[in-house]
């Protein structure tokens, strides 16, 4: 358990640094129900750009991660 605890501690460490490096956001959204997993999806917005989002679900939280890069 301390483990898994532990490597969740490390992705979102992680996930904060890109944030900050990109000047992205991270929102924290309450859901209904119970979910347990991760989502990534990125974007073109325009010709130029590329929004990515990283989503991570733990129990009743939301954890949103987004951020814009240049092509």
């Amino acid at each position: 358990m301390i483990t898994i605890l532990a490597g969740l501690i490390a992705v979102v460490w992680f996930l904060m640094e890109l944030i900050y490096h990109y000047q992205g956001e991270i929102t924290i959204v309450p859901i209904k129900g119970i979910m347990l997993g991760a989502l990534y999806n990125s974007e073109e917005i325009e010709e130029e750009d590329t929004e990515h989002m990283i989503q991570i679900l733990f129990f009743v939280f939301s954890f949103n991660f987004i951020w814009i890069t240049e092509n």
